[in-house]
């Protein structure tokens, strides 16, 4: 599977990934469910017996997992969790799934074995830790005590115990090792002596305090460390993720000033109409609403609320250009010739104006409304069964994109040919064919 089929995902909407990896699996007969951060598919495979634990021999009747991107499964439990992502979207049937879940515990056990050879080679005495799935060595020194893990990717320090203190867990960015590095034990033993100081991890930055001052300044508070920041959700979803219309939406950023904390709370009404406060210990110091494209900045309106020094933080330059990953899975690739097609729901058709919204491959609306002049939806979209579709037929398909060609009422070309990334494509047509 090329790179591409799995930042996929930066591109294509979580939901319908979701549906097409439901879908498949429940033709597989494996049912799936909505995890508790409701966007999560997971579920639990249950074997037939071909499956193995390859150290104890036991039998492993189940095994929950949860699913990546839209053809791939990871294990949640040892020693299955060993095995990284599977793909089940190259199986037809759930029996093929198990046998190659069996084999691939097979080959890692064999990868396993390998390993502990080339661990012995260098005296170390091994054994093979059935919960992680990995080869397990004890590296002894006058000063430490060293626990190696290896599995067929990497091995790694991954915890130290000193004479005498206090054992720490290895720090995740300490380099693997390469056992063809060391001749001998001694060699070994001196290498991870001599990086004890990189394999501690990094203390936590001390707090900064800013320095006394006659007059009060006005400081923003960091979140709480558990807090659902926007950064988290951008980094997560990307910074072109769209709030539904009418989703409601409360954001809150604290302020210290003159040894008083301020929260502003801004509480979305409408579109892009918000109502915004500025709350102190005694109650509301400002409230006003506010268009989204007018508001100068959460400090500037908390400073000049609290009639403080304004701050005069310099915006953030805008983000650069985004790679968009353009590689779609060869399953899901459209081919010259097809008509693919994509279904709104009108919301509200005015005499001027007509709102709608997009539906997902089972017909249900996702995502952000939009606004068409009514002569303009009326000329792009088609009535047909009770709802709205777009229909457009596929020219070309070259380097991650298609040419492709809209269809009027009667399903004749028209207008010039137009160019689309092929991600955005399957993101928001279907096949016409798997469109009933």
């Amino acid at each position: 599977m090329g790179e591409g089929e799995h930042t996929i995902i930066g591109k294509i909407p979580r939901e319908r990934l979701n549906q097409i990896a439901s879908r498949k699996l429940s033709a597989l007969g494996i049912p799936v469910r909505l995890g508790a951060d409701r966007e999560t598919l997971e579920g639990e495979l249950a074997f037939a017996g071909r499956v193995q634990h390859p150290v104890t021999g036991q039998t492993i009747a189940r095994g929950r997992f949860v699913v990546t991107g839209h053809d791939h499964l990871r294990f949640l439990d040892a020693p299955l969790s060993a095995l990284g992502e599977v793909n089940f979207y190259e199986h037809e049937r759930a029996t093929g799934l198990e046998v190659s879940v069996a084999q691939a515990l097979g080959r890692h056990a064999a990868a396993l074995q390998d390993l502990a050879a080339r661990m012995r080679s260098l005296r170390l005495e091994t054994a093979l830790d059935p919960e992680r799935l990995a080869v397990r060595a004890l590296v002894k020194t006058a000063t430490h005590a060293f626990e190696v893990l290896g599995g067929p990717e990497s091995v790694r320090v991954s915890r130290v115990a000193p004479v005498g203190g206090r054992p720490f867990e290895v720090a995740p960015d300490f380099p693997a090792l390469d056992l063809s590095d060391f001749a001998s034990p001694t060699d070994l033993e001196i290498y991870l002596v001599g990086s004890v100081a990189r394999m501690r991890p990094a203390a936590p930055a001390p707090a900064l305090t800013p320095p006394p001052t006659s007059a009060p300044t006005l400081a923003a508070t960091p979140a709480p460390r558990n807090a659902l920041t926007l950064a988290a959700l951008a980094q997560v979803f990307g910074d072109d993720a769209m709030l539904a219309p009418n989703a409601m939406v409360e954001l809150v950023k604290e302020f210290a000033y003159g040894n008083t904390r301020y929260r502003f709370v801004a509480s979305r009404e409408m579109g892009t109409r918000f109502k915004g406060r500025v709350i102190g210990p005694n109650g509301d110091v400002w409230s006003d609403r506010f268009e989204l494209a007018s508001f100068p900045g959460t400090a500037k309106v908390v400073a000049l609320a609290l009639g403080a020094a304004d701050p005069g933080a310099a915006p953030a330059p805008p983000p650069g250009p985004v790679a968009v990953a353009s590689e779609v899975p060869s399953h899901l690739m459209p081919h010259p010739g097809e008509i693919w097609v994509m279904s709104v729901v009108v919301e509200e058709a005015g005499p001027d104006e007509v709102r709608y919204v997009g539906t997902d491959i089972d017909g249900r609306p996702y995502g952000a409304a939009r606004v068409l002049k009514r002569s303009d939806f009326e000329a792009v979209f088609a009535q047909e069964r009770g709802g709205w579709r777009l229909l457009i037929q596929i020219d070309q398909v070259q380097d991650g994109s298609v040419i492709y060609r809209q269809l009027d009422r009667q399903r004749q070309p028209m207008g010039a040919p137009r160019k689309m990334s092929s991600a955005i494509l399957v993101a928001n047509f279907v096949p016409e064919a798997a469109a009933y």
